[in-house]
């Protein structure tokens, strides 16, 4: 039985520490290949621990970071924890041990909770009967792939509790524009220039023996990209960022696909569209009438159809159907009855994703995109970085020092007479200056804060620390940072 077999399962993207201790997130994270941030907290403590493919390169908290940050929460028995996997990555990077040598120099502390024993010390006979004890440090070879092969592991059942929150589905097939290009012989960013210069409508896919990755693009410019690495799925900076390792390391092979710019569109909002339905059983659902439905109201979004062993999507633009296909048989087709007919099996989930307002897809600089990329492709192969710690080392801690001023304001008691109209509306036009297109995710936030110096510190700590796709963490913490000090002249 592999190491990946034998670790614990993160079974929710929340619960809490009393149930499952950071101990056992630790393991899953480096079992599953997560990339994504884990956060801790237990009273007013809160800990932010960073994953790249399940290597844990950076965390800080409660005034420290690296190692130190990571003992800490160690020993807690109560609290919460929530995992973001489309969280953007920061470029800090205090650790460099692997999580097997951070665990066992724990132990050697005296650390509670470090040790394999389970969340309570003295249950002493849990380690021995199974092998899981040893969550094997060595888990940076793929072994994803064996997940079609082998049927027998236990998360099955966990998956009749839904999705995860971001998935890379299955994709039409439009025009085929460039096929098998091998990634090895191929000048990625002369490749992705040509086809912004060519105003490419559709997407550049990559398939990998244990991943897949997709690039879309609406009349030549770029405005998602995805990746599937196995373990969670990656979006924005992040995901060009694992797309293109991929490709300087020559693995895997790429398609270009065309399609109109409706298909692209509808795909775009199938990608990142909230899901409106969820879950429902076809047994119990007429799904040729939610159909109809959903064409009477004009939504704009699409129909998944998850059967046991196929899936199919129906996509729609204002009620019309712009196509439906299925992963066996990509071809777009105007005749749903490719997806609706997997409703015969009566373990078939029904899920619809809409938006309410159809809008042209928001595009980001390609050249921004490609300069962007060396920091987060420095920390993906952090096992062959080991043999000079000395180094990064010294210089993690200079720089952890401005990602983390989060801790430093002090809430006060006594609230000073704020005109909170005006400070709120000057904090929103700073979003609009530093994000211009994309601050509507930051504006929301602080449209929801109570009007109270406490509340706004905690939404201010949220923004440094937020995902928003395409935009780089060092403008959210400079934003952030920008925020703060405007806030701290009111007080």
């Amino acid at each position: 039985m592999s190491s990946i077999e034998q670790a614990p399962r993160l079974v929710d993207y929340k619960g809490s520490l009393d149930s499952t201790p950071l101990l056992s997130l630790l393991q899953s994270m480096q079992a599953q290949r997560a990339t994504g941030t884990l956060q801790v907290r237990n009273g007013g403590e809160a800990f932010s621990l960073f994953f790249l493919f399940g290597h844990l390169f950076h965390a800080y908290g409660d005034g420290s970071q690296g190692e130190e940050a990571v003992f800490e929460p160690l020993a807690w028995r109560q609290g919460d924890y929530t995992f973001d996997p489309k969280s953007k990555l920061p470029t800090e990077e205090t650790i460099t041990a692997p999580t097997a040598d951070i665990l066992a120099e724990a132990k050697r502390r005296g650390v509670p909770g470090a040790d394999n024993n389970g969340p309570v010390g003295a249950v002493r006979p849990t380690p021995a009967p199974p092998a899981a004890a040893q969550p094997a440090p060595q888990v940076s070879e793929r072994p994803v792939v064996s997940q079609q092969t082998q049927p027998a592991p236990q998360p099955p059942a966990a998956s009749e509790e839904g999705p995860p929150a971001t998935e890379l589905y299955p994709l039409p097939v439009g025009k085929l524009v460039y096929e098998s290009l091998k990634t090895a012989f191929v000048d990625f960013p002369k490749l992705l220039r040509s086809l912004s210069s060519d105003r490419l409508t559709g997407y550049l896919r990559l398939t990998g023996q244990a991943s897949r990755g997709m690039i879309l693009f609406y009349q030549g410019s770029l405005i998602e990209s995805f990746y599937d690495g196995g373990a969670v799925v990656s979006t924005g900076r992040t995901a060009f960022s694992l797309f293109k390792n991929d490709v300087d390391r020559g693995e895997g092979s790429m398609d270009v696909i065309e399609l109109s710019s409706e298909v692209v569109t509808a795909i775009y909002q199938l990608l990142t569209a909230p899901t409106i339905l969820q879950g429902l059983l076809a047994r119990f659902v007429d799904v040729r009438a939610l159909l109809q439905y959903l064409q009477e109201e004009k939504i704009h979004g699409s129909l998944l159809v998850r059967a046991p062993d196929e899936m199919g999507i129906v996509l729609l633009r204002d009620g019309q159907l712009l196509g439906a296909f299925t992963r066996g048989q990509p071809q777009l087709v105007q005749d749903p009855e490719v997806v609706t007919r997997l409703c015969a099996d009566t373990k078939t989930r029904i899920e619809v994703k809409a938006v309410a307002d159809l809008e042209e897809p928001a595009s980001v600089s390609l050249e921004e995109m490609l300069a962007m990329t060396p920091s987060v492709a420095a920390t993906v192969y952090r096992p062959a970085a080991q043999q000079a710690p000395a180094a990064p080392a010294a210089a993690a801690p200079q720089r952890a020092q401005n990602y983390q001023p989060a801790p430093q304001p002090a809430p006060t008691s006594s609230e000073p007479d704020i005109d909170w109209p005006s400070l709120m509306s000057q904090l929103s036009q700073m979003a609009d200056n530093a994000l211009q297109n994309r601050s509507k995710k930051v504006k929301e936030m602080l449209a929801s804060t109570d009007h109270t110096l406490d509340a706004l510190d905690r939404t201010i700590d949220r923004i440094s620390q937020t995902s928003i796709m395409f935009v780089d963490p060092a403008r959210l913490t400079n934003l952030a940072n920008e925020m703060r000090q405007l806030v701290e002249e009111q007080r």
